[in-house]
């Protein structure tokens, strides 16, 4: 079984993009492009520190005579996060209240705006009508979501319902919807597991061939059941992410690590083994959020080996095992 940082992070987002597909666009487009940006369940002025400066509210747009004026920022998120307080509009949601703050913006967007209480997971109906309208009357509008929609309360069903709200707005004026994602190159597992083996994360093979159930085969649930025997971490740190019972299971099996860092995980394993570090110390590729693919030059030299190499390595000698009987 193989798996990622994707099932403890966005694969609600995965789930419901591969129900409803994805009405995404590059950064690039963003920032060229884009008047109202909405973040969602996510606080970039302290989780993705450049996104604002590179990519939307400080970013110099190509068609944009003035950035800062002329693009409008809305955040909508349970409390008021650093990110919040730079929005031209704040929607303080309850916990747990995003799809039904969705649905009625959905509904306002189709005109059935009577339907809608006066207050919908604590935001007020008038608010609720300023967005919609700042939405109608951007030229491009840009949603990203972060875990505080993924992970809540509706889990997957809050992603596909924003996308619907983004399909919905989409047949007025032009918007897309991209996820924060957070982990280092995770966009880029997805997408060599996906072209490999034909899904993007939680792929199993004990059956012989690839198996994906979301659920079944996620690490943390296999961990949860004492179901693996052996463990390999490759530049992850579950030692800090995974629930306890998860992270005891791990400790009680032979456990190798193989990353550039001493980490949470190290504790919990037989053998760690040191690399070079992606990007720095050995050239690679990998992907930005919006699944651009990025080439890395080599800085420095190092003498440690790289994850390639020492997989190869692995790879060459379990063969030779198995052919010796």
């Amino acid at each position: 079984l193989i798996d990622s940082t994707t099932s403890v992070c966005h694969n609600p987002s995965i789930l419901a993009i591969q129900e409803v597909g994805h009405p995404g666009c590059t950064l690039g487009q963003v920032k060229n492009r884009a008047d109202l940006v909405i973040y969602w369940g996510c606080n970039p002025i302290e989780a993705h520190p450049r996104h604002m400066s590179r990519y939307t509210t400080y970013a110099d747009g190509y068609f944009f005579e003035n950035t800062v004026s002329d693009r409008k920022v809305v955040v909508v998120d349970i409390r008021r996060s650093e990110t919040a307080k730079i929005a031209d509009e704040f929607l303080q949601v309850k916990p747990g209240g995003d799809y039904l703050v969705l649905s009625a913006l959905r509904a306002m967007v189709r005109g059935k705006g009577s339907v809608v209480p006066d207050k919908v997971a604590g935001v007020k109906k008038e608010q609720l009508q300023r967005v919609v309208n700042l939405c109608l009357q951007a030229r491009y509008g840009a949603v990203f979501f972060g875990l505080g929609v993924s992970m809540t309360r509706g889990k997957y069903k809050n992603i596909r319902n924003a996308i619907e709200l983004v399909s919905e707005l989409s047949r007025k004026t032009k918007f897309t919807i991209s996820a924060m994602r957070g982990h280092y190159n995770v966009y880029g597992f997805n997408e060599v597991l996906t072209w490999m083996a034909g899904y993007p994360f939680a792929v199993d093979f004990a059956r012989g061939i690839a198996f994906y159930n979301p659920g079944e085969t996620t690490v943390i649930d296999v961990l949860e059941r004492k179901e693996p025997d052996a463990c390999l971490v490759i530049a992850s740190d579950p030692g800090a992410h995974f629930p306890k019972s998860s992270i005891e299971h791990m400790a009680a099996i032979p456990t190798v690590q193989i990353d550039p860092c001493v980490n949470a995980t190290t504790a919990l394993c037989q053998i760690q083994i040191p690399v070079a570090i992606t990007g720095i110390e050995v050239a690679g590729t990998a992907y930005r959020m919006d699944g651009v693919p990025i080439r890395m030059k080599k800085v420095i030299e190092t003498d440690f080996p790289t994850d390639q190499e020492i997989l190869e390595r692995i790879n060459v000698r379990v063969r030779e095992m198995n052919s010796n009987g």
